[in-house]
């Protein structure tokens, strides 16, 4: 039996955008009633092309830019429902990390400052916050010797790691994931994708991993989701949806794809 996470129904986003010299303002539906689920403790892959409407969803999703309509559910919790102590109740469980790092941290706050503000949030004590980073920090790779230090200290890898840690700091259960590793080299990015693996392994997180890179979405994922022009054509788990796509675009996508890889097995 399915442990259901996530559940998203007939989401819209519609963006409004000022016309020639302001005269008039004109609609702009990025995401148009889209529905989908995401299992406890698995990966969602979502996939399409650039401009599909997959950042937009990202941020619907995890509330910083609310949907024009529909209804976004985690782990029960209902933002929309606008009780105070509900939405920060939300804002625990779900979490986001973006893709570009060296915009993600405050340049004029240590890194321990970046990963302990969630913590100061909740009014965690000083001792244990810095007890918790510490933790925190070593949980992703980043000396906890390096607490004081600024960002610019840091590669965008290590910069990555480093906000990761700070979206672990308050306990979520869901990870929104987008584009996390499309900025780095190549080489960092197998790297970042072992580590967010880990991760999810030892803290049984769920993940919505948000790419246009097939072959990256081929092996993280567990279920996969092929988004285009703001809607879902096609969901189904991994090894089925490689093997036999139903949907002509999602055909012609992994067909243009290089040799993808075999989907992990027994990820939970």
């Amino acid at each position: 039996m399915t442990d259901e996470l996530v559940r998203i129904d007939d989401v819209s986003k519609v963006h409004f955008q000022a016309g020639l010299f302001r005269r008039r303002t004109r609609s702009v539906v990025a995401v148009q009633n889209l529905s989908l689920s995401i299992t406890a403790n698995t990966v969602l892959g979502l996939v399409g092309e650039s401009g599909c409407g997959k950042s937009t969803l990202a941020r619907a999703v995890a509330w910083l830019d609310p949907p024009t309509s529909g209804r976004v559910v985690v782990a029960g919790i209902d933002p929309a429902l606008g009780d105070r102590s509900r939405m920060a109740l939300f804002r625990r469980t779900v979490q986001i990390v973006f893709q570009d790092p060296y915009s993600s941290l405050n340049p004029r706050c240590s890194i321990g400052e970046s990963v302990a503000e969630g913590l100061r949030n909740q009014g965690v004590p000083p001792d244990r916050r810095r007890r918790e980073v510490s933790r925190l920090l070593d949980m992703v790779g980043i000396s906890s010797s390096r607490t004081s230090e600024r960002p610019h200290r840091f590669s965008g890898g290590q910069r990555q790691r480093i906000v990761i840690a700070r979206a672990l700091a308050v306990q979520p259960r869901f990870l929104i994931l987008d584009e996390p590793v499309s900025s780095l080299d190549v080489s960092i990015q197998a790297q970042m994708v072992n580590l967010l693996l880990d991760l999810k392994r030892e803290l049984s997180l769920t993940y919505l991993f948000i790419s246009h890179d097939l072959n990256l979405i081929a092996y993280l994922s567990d279920e996969i989701a092929v988004m285009r022009d703001g809607r879902i054509i096609e969901q189904a788990p991994a090894e089925q949806l490689i093997a036999a796509p139903v949907h002509p675009y999602t055909r012609a996508l992994f067909a243009d794809a290089p040799v993808l890889p075999s989907p992990r097995s027994g990820s939970s």
